[in-house]
């Protein structure tokens, strides 16, 4: 009677720890089922803004306006343009990285010997 007790508990568990369906693949595709949970909502929230969009570009003319501006560059008359343009030497400046002018010092150095 105790035996078989315990061996129905050791198969339970068993089958818990290490059969198919255990534990562990358990918790596992629970996490995947919140981790998809969490891109649906994501897109939801997305799918929804481009809703609001095209509901806007259907009805509301200054926003159709405001698009065609920023999107395609159009301008009305008497608008005046402004281009910024950045100085040539501070945006080199941004762009090494710090590998890029250890090499520059080594090839100066190199140059005046």
């Amino acid at each position: 009677m105790i035996l078989s007790a315990v061996l129905s508990v050791l198969y339970a568990l068993y089958i818990l720890f290490f059969g198919k369906t255990n534990i562990f693949k358990y918790i596992e595709k629970e996490q995947i089922k919140k981790n998809l949970q969490e891109e649906i909502a994501q897109i939801q929230k997305e799918n929804q803004k481009i809703r609001e969009e095209i509901s806007f570009l259907k009805k509301d003319r200054f926003f159709i306006e405001k698009k065609a501006r920023e999107d395609l560059g159009l301008v009305k008359e008497g608008d005046e343009i402004y281009i910024i343009v950045q100085n040539k030497k501070t945006t080199r400046e941004k762009q090494d990285r710090w590998i890029d002018r250890v090499i520059r010092k080594y090839q100066e150095f190199i140059l005046r010997k």
